[in-house]
């Protein structure tokens, strides 16, 4: 669900599902407000076989705002969570609808609850049901959930990582996603040395003389060490600096004043050394190193228009799959993928990846534009083709 493209009601009324109660954050951007909106299947009598409340993913510059905001804030007896997406779900409970979808999908009326979502709404998702099973109450959230159900099985796809501690109270029911790549080539310590150049040349530029020297320092002691141990020292200097390299890149996709000096250079940078930013998998999941998903089984999924190989890291895991992949070349494949025209700022993100990676209908699953075919537009400046799944671009 999302507030510019939805699934036709042919598409949705031909497997079995129905549209209950929609539910818009109040306080989300108005012409792109995001969405939580009730699903029900199988329904007689007043009760549902299943009910899902669904949450839509990124699709303006508010959220990326507040997917930014990673300062740590308390949520419904969890801490070091996420404050921008605390922000996030907590302005749904300003909708005059959310007490409708609390009854509607609550144990009484269903005989299975389940809460999905896709990205961000993945996220979104993975608190609802953590605060709707949670037993500890407190009183700024768990208030919100009276009345719903308090076994809420988890379906997500690529959902950015919340928490420092796995985010998911009770039983782990349910399956987490993401389009995997089982074949990633590792950045050769030249171009990291390249990287953190560049960073330091973009502190000296933005008037942090003192960074930038510190850095250019760094640099050369590890251009002097022999090859047995450059990586590892590398490999701390490139913690130090991943959270500023991250920020100069996100304001330049949001077309910050503060970095637009230095923008150029770095769309540059990206497409001359475009072979080694390669990759299959989606970068969402990989965004934010150290964070963890809910423990509960993740299942990898292949990229229906890559040749790449599946990865094999599934099972009952915490951890987010973006950590065992190299974040520098996450974050610079997405920077270079964005910095195209027309292009998705997420690489092998778009929803109906998902769609035809797990869809075992044919005619699903080779479709050459899922966009058109399943979805419908909401928004007179939103296209179907947003949600279609292209081929790796950058492969």
């Amino acid at each position: 669900v999302y507030a510019g493209v939805d699934l036709k009601d042919s598409v949705l009324n031909g497997i079995g599902w129905s549209r209950a109660t929609l539910a818009i954050d109040p306080v989300g951007a108005a012409d792109q407000p995001d969405f939580m909106q009730a699903y029900r299947k199988g329904c007689k009598g007043g009760r549902c076989a299943i009910c899902t409340v669904s949450f839509s993913g990124t699709d303006d510059a508010k959220d990326v705002e507040q997917a930014m905001d990673l300062n740590p804030a308390s949520f419904c007896g969890y801490e070091k969570v996420r404050n921008g997406y605390v922000g996030e779900m907590r302005g749904f409970y300003g909708s005059p609808q959310w007490k409708k979808i609390m009854v509607e999908t609550s144990g009484e009326n269903c005989c299975r609850t389940d809460a999905a979502g896709h990205s961000l709404g993945g996220s979104l998702a993975n608190m609802f049901a953590a605060c709707a099973n949670q037993k500890v109450h407190d009183e700024a959230d768990k208030p919100h959930f009276e009345g719903s159900s308090n076994d809420v099985n988890l379906v997500t796809f690529a959902p950015v990582a919340l928490s420092v501690a796995p985010f998911y109270d009770g039983e782990p029911k349910g399956m987490r996603y993401s389009i995997s790549d089982g074949d990633i080539k590792p950045l050769p310590n030249s171009l990291k040395l390249k990287i953190q150049s560049l960073y330091a040349q973009t502190l000296d530029t933005l008037g942090q003389t003192n960074e930038s020297n510190k850095l250019e320092m760094a640099i050369r002691q590890i251009e002097e060490l022999p090859d047995d141990r450059r990586g590892a020292v590398l490999a701390g200097l490139e913690q130090q600096t991943a959270e500023g390299i991250s920020q100069v890149m996100f304001g330049v996709l949001l077309q910050n004043p503060g970095v637009a000096q230095v923008a150029q250079k770095w769309a540059e940078f990206a497409m001359a050394n475009k072979q080694y930013f390669q990759y299959a998998y989606d970068a969402v999941p990989g965004l934010y190193p150290g964070l963890v998903d809910p423990q509960m089984e993740y299942a990898p999924l292949k990229h229906e228009k890559s040749q790449q190989p599946i990865a094999t890291d599934g099972g009952m895991t915490s951890d987010a799959p973006g950590n065992s992949y190299d974040y520098m070349q996450t974050m610079w494949g997405l920077f270079g993928n964005s910095v195209q025209p027309k292009a998705l700022w997420f690489p092998n993100h778009a929803l109906c990846c998902y769609i035809q990676a797990l869809s075992s209908d044919p005619v699903v699953k080779d479709s050459a534009d899922c966009g058109s075919d399943l979805f419908k537009s909401n928004h007179p400046s939103v296209e179907v083709s947003w949600v279609a799944c292209s081929s790796p671009t950058w492969r």
